[in-house]
């Protein structure tokens, strides 16, 4: 009898296993049929099955863990990873062929599911276990030459960095501190998930601005009105991860404040600093980094006995590096021992005389340089001692320069924040330096390692001088007489640059963004100077850069130069027109909205005066937005009228561009539904072709909009969710918020309550931090009309107890963690 029971169960989960391999093929095979059918989903599934969706989603849920939705992408996606190792297809062609009617939503899942974007398979940029390859090593400069001796070093300070969360590296300039750091944190990448970052405070002029560098750095939003520390710390709070901060020693009282703050606050928060001081505060283990070890050129017996001592092989690698046939052999080993001692085992320094190798050999060297290696404090202690330090070395390396290379290096001073050649050429060149030798002794330069050279995205090179170079070259520039000039150039060019900025920035505004903000800091150090020195050139910077702080996370450096823009009684028309317009769209933004109204007005007012009427259409265009934002549509829809007819007679893609969205928003608030979707159909094919984020944001907004009114509850959803993802990127908190919203109503409108009070309090919380209007007191008609149909009603469903709860849950996420569950199509 046991027999026959154990034969028959056996029997049965066979059979069972073969109903559900049955199963499995059945729903493969129709995935597979429909696979490019984007309106193929869960109901068309369970449809197709014979099935109700809750029946299906028990069965799929039974034989894979997975739900419906979950089944569905992952097939999906899956698939397009099939298509895209295939090599044959572009990105875009894989998202349609698997059922994605947008690349960028396509693009997100497949990230979000593979941990890497589609294009890095196409790309072949993964390894053989698919992994992307990539470095955890964030914003870190390139290292182009090898590490020498500090072995034992490395194995303390990462001993150090596993028992306390703030390491200090101090010592002189130029004892290799910043190098130091990078070595021993990049041994560490296993520890730290989320990252190890790299935040260079040499460019960061002000105390002020020490949170907002590592803010950038880590691609975190400022949010207008409110504490960036506190932003900062909530954005990392459970985040597992390494900040090494360089370059404290002239920012140290906020340097100190911020990591112990952060120290206290990221539990999961390693730092690591390097300084010429310590930051003396609670927590901090410092670590002193003294020179390159040294030998007694007196005691070297043969080559082998002279590379015992970090600085020798320091300056033999360096020297190859610069003169494939130098060698180090018995006849040159104790002259090299002999440089390194005089220049005390300084790395930098040993590096720069180690570069001479190119022109001149150890014993010319010596020869010839041998009254500025006595400046270099000895290591006997019965010689006396006298002040030195690394400008010493820097001052013997500009003396080995010539005439021309002299005059470019005291030149390079005035930026901050890097330069490209295209920079130098315009800012450096005069009659004695024509532009056409400029690029020439720029490579001179870094052969001579005066400046340094990074990679950025994409592989473009820029230049920094370093800050101890700069303050060196800086001194020498007012001594030559020559600041005045060089700095007059500098504004020039980069308001010049801003101003092509300016008139592009509709068209080509992603590129500008970009461009903008990688020269962010030479833009300031030209407005900081302009303020001194030419106040109607300050003013009109300022101006000409309004835009792009609007469209950015600049709010408080904005605020405080239009400011003093408006405060110096602009005279000149434009530049008021340009300041008091972008002012007044920047504080649409930051929802101060009697103020932005008045702002704009009085741009309007400049704008016709000075008969411009692509700057008339465009201000029209802000204060149509202004006005849907404040309730009053009928005027609203006036103005975008008007603005929209200027643009169609300029005959500008970008210009129409813009007043088209806000034609289209007066027809989205007069529920014109037909008409509204196909101008945001139109409005995303020009946005995306002008890499117009704004556009893109807005047109998926108002295809949301409209499907929404209209009960196509789970297409709202996507295009809302869509259009988040366009803001994240772009940064800008208040349109997020208004998505988040769209996304909740969404949801309520399919029965997932829940979900949507949660995303609502979350984001009218987050609103209100922010300082921005709350997308549930929005005054626009339909819009209240909607959040009435989905929340109101939603918590008159639920009752108060659960509604308490729901939207308790809610405001207790963080921003990532709110967008991250709103986009989540599955998550209930």
């Amino acid at each position: 009898m046991e027999k026959l029971i154990k034969q028959h169960k056996a029997e049965l989960m066979t059979h069972q296993n073969s109903g559900k391999d049955t199963f499995t093929q059945r729903l493969n095979e129709l995935i597979e049929t429909n696979m490019s059918n984007e309106r193929f989903g869960v109901s068309e599934l369970a449809g197709e099955m014979h099935m109700s969706r809750s029946n299906l989603h028990r069965r799929i849920k039974s034989v894979s863990g997975a739900s419906v939705s979950q089944f569905l992408r992952k097939a999906r996606l899956n698939k397009a990873l099939e298509l895209l190792k295939n090599d044959s297809f572009t990105v875009s062609e894989v998202a349609f062929k698997v059922g994605f009617g947008s690349a960028t939503y396509f693009s997100s899942c497949f990230r979000d599911y593979f941990g890497y974007a589609p294009g890095k398979v196409a790309k072949n940029e993964l390894n053989e276990s698919g992994v992307e390859k990539k470095s955890i090593l964030n914003n870190f400069p390139v290292q182009t030459t090898s590490f020498i001796g500090r072995e034992k070093e490395i194995r303390t300070i990462i001993g150090l960095i596993e028992e306390h969360n703030i390491v200090s590296l101090v010592g002189t300039g130029g004892c290799g501190k910043t190098r130091l750091a990078c070595e021993v944190v990049a041994q560490l990448f296993k520890e730290y998930k989320d990252g190890i970052w790299f935040v260079d405070l040499a460019p960061v002029e002000s105390e002020e601005l020490v949170t907002k560098q590592l803010m950038n750095t880590l691609g975190i939003c400022e949010i207008p009105g409110r504490d960036m520390t506190e932003i900062l710390a909530n954005r990392i709070r459970d985040k597992k991860l390494l900040i090494l901060l360089d370059n404290c020693e002239h920012l140290l009282r906020a340097c100190a404040e911020l990591s112990g703050e952060l120290s206290e606050s990221v539990p999961g928060l390693s730092l690591v600093v390097t300084s010429r001081e310590s930051l003396n505060i609670k927590g901090e283990r410092v670590w002193v980094v003294t020179p390159l070890t040294l030998i007694d050129p007196a005691s070297i017996i043969d080559a082998e006995h002279a590379r015992s001592s970090e600085s020798v092989r320091l300056f033999s690698d360096r020297a190859i590096l610069n003169n494939p046939g130098f060698e180090l052999v018995e006849e040159n080993a104790s002259d090299v021992a002999t440089i390194c001692q005089r220049v005390d085992g300084i790395p930098l320094a040993v590096e720069l005389v180690a570069s001479r190798t190119r022109y001149m050999d150890t014993m010319t060297m010596l020869d010839r340089l041998s009254e500025r290696f006595a400046e270099i404090p000895s290591r006997d202690p019965r010689t006396i001692e006298r002040q030195k330090t690394l400008q010493a070395t820097i001052e013997w390396s500009y003396n080995l320069l010539t005439e021309e290379e002299k005059a470019l290096f005291r030149r390079l001073c005035v930026f901050t924040g890097g330069f490209d050649p295209v920079a130098v050429e315009e800012v450096c060149a005069n009659e004695s330096m024509p532009n056409e030798i400029i690029l020439n002794l720029l490579c001179h330069l870094v052969d001579k390692s005066m400046i340094q050279t990074t990679y950025l995205t994409g592989q473009q090179m820029r230049y920094n001088l370093l800050e101890t170079m700069q303050q060196h070259a800086s001194t020498l520039l007012i001594e030559m007489k020559e600041a005045e000039e060089t700095r007059k150039k500098h504004l020039n060019f980069f308001t010049k640059m801003a101003e092509q900025a300016y008139e592009e920035r509709i068209s080509s505004q992603a590129k500008w963004l970009e461009k903008l903000q990688m020269e962010h800091n030479n833009m300031l150090v030209a407005l900081r100077w302009a303020d001194l020195h030419d106040p109607e050139k300050f003013s009109w910077l300022a101006g000409t850069l309004s835009w792009f702080w609007a469209r950015s996370s600049h709010y408080s450096t904005a605020r405080e130069l239009l400011d003093r823009a408006i405060a110096s009684n602009i005279g000149h028309k434009e530049t008021q027109a340009r300041v008091v317009t972008g002012y007044g769209t920047l504080l649409i933004t930051a929802d101060d909205l009697e103020r932005a109204r008045d702002l704009l007005n009085q741009g309007l007012s400049l704008w016709r005066e000075l008969t411009n009427k692509k700057e008339e259409s465009l201000v029209l265009a802000e204060i149509s937005n202004l006005l849907y934002m404040i309730g009053e549509d009928e005027a609203g829809v006036k103005y975008a009228k008007e603005g929209f007819s200027l643009a169609e007679e300029l005959k500008d893609p970008g210009i129409e561009l813009y007043c088209m969205l806000m034609v289209s928003q007066g027809l989205v608030d007069l529920k014109k539904t037909d008409e509204a979707r196909s101008m945001a159909r139109r409005i995303l094919k020009l946005a995306e072709e002008l890499e117009n984020l704004l556009g893109i944001f807005v047109a998926h907004h108002q295809l949301g909009d409209c499907a929404i009114m209209e009960g196509q509850y789970i297409e709202s959803e996507r295009e809302y969710g869509q259009g988040l993802e366009t803001t994240i990127k772009s940064g800008d908190t208040s349109y997020s918020c208004a998505e988040m919203l769209g996304i909740a109503m969404s949801v309520a409108g399919q029965g997932r309550f829940a979900k949507a009070l949660r995303i609502n309090a979350a984001a009218t919380k987050i609103a209100r931090s922010f300082e921005c209007a709350v997308p549930e007191e929005y005054t626009l008609v339909f819009w209240q009309e909607l959040v009435n149909k989905h929340i109101v009603v939603t918590r008159k469903k639920l009752g108060e107890k659960l509604t308490m709860k729901y939207e308790e849950e809610g405001r207790s996420l963080i921003f990532e963690k709110v967008v991250e569950y709103a986009l989540d199509i599955d998550a209930e």
